[in-house]
């Protein structure tokens, strides 16, 4: 497996999950198939800026900076664009996305995150997301980025 799909793994599984330790994140891992070294696994959080606080419960969960994170958020928004996304079709300023079932709210999640100033919002169902724009316009620049991502493979 790449640094890129291990990264992408890591990133979701502390987004979803309150992981306590590394131990705990390479037990998780493995359960998901990915096969990853303590060292490998070190590098990978010292590179994607991930580091461990203390809650306000008192436990430990790791995070990711914020420094670090807008370039992981595209990083997961083109691997869920690619991995999930099956049509679209626009409509005035709303723009829908159809995905492979169960994988529409994290791919409206990344496009929430990104932060474009022409989305407006997000609904997301089981495999299809409602993209609200300023203008249709709007829509036609968050399809052009949509393409240009994907192309960049």
């Amino acid at each position: 497996m790449g640094k890129k799909n291990r990264h992408f793994h890591i990133l979701r599984l502390i987004e979803s999950e309150n992981v306590e330790s590394q131990q705990v994140m390479l037990d998780e891992l493995t359960k998901q198939g990915i096969e990853i070294s303590q060292s490998t696994l070190s590098k990978d959080l010292k590179e994607l800026g991930i580091i461990k606080i203390r809650s306000k419960e008192g436990r430990f969960r790791f995070v990711q900076t914020k420094e670090r994170e807008m370039f992981h958020v595209g990083l997961m928004l083109k691997k869920e664009l690619v991995d999930f996304l099956t049509d679209s079709i626009v409509v005035d300023n709303f723009l829908v996305l159809k995905t492979v079932s169960g994988n529409a709210s994290g791919l409206a999640k990344c496009l929430d995150e990104i932060g474009w100033s022409d989305i407006i919002g997000t609904i997301a169902g089981d495999d299809t997301i409602l993209v609200i724009t300023k203008s249709p316009e709007d829509v036609g620049s968050v399809m052009h980025k949509l393409n240009e991502i994907i192309a960049s493979k």
